[in-house]
């Protein structure tokens, strides 16, 4: 059995990276480090990662996983599509049956 649980991380992405840190900097105030091509921002109760793509992908919520493998062959036999992966960091993206991106990580 492969047992997914909600980590308080979410992920958003934006084409304009310096748009979306002026604005969740200036306006909203969040405190933000900058790692590589992304943003993260301690907002209170959740961690929100903000990274530039080509395309917008609005609010990805973070599930943890004991078991990054077990788990994406679970999701892959039960029709969920990979959209992203980042196997060095034990992490991918996946949709689920709506079309909704989901991340799973091994933490």
């Amino acid at each position: 059995m492969v047992v997914f649980a909600t980590d308080g991380d979410f992920a958003i992405h934006v084409t304009d990276l310096e748009k979306a840190e002026d604005f969740y900097s200036n306006v909203l105030g969040f405190i933000s480090k900058r790692t590589g091509k992304r943003l993260v921002y301690d907002t209170g109760k959740i961690t929100l990662y903000v990274g530039k793509d080509e395309k917008v992908i609005p609010f990805i919520p973070a599930l943890d996983v004991g078991n990054y493998e077990k788990a994406k062959q679970y999701l892959v036999k039960d029709g969920c599509r990979i959209i992203k992966e980042w196997p060095e960091d034990r992490a991918l993206y996946f949709e689920d049956p709506f079309g909704i991106v989901i991340n799973i990580v091994e933490k």
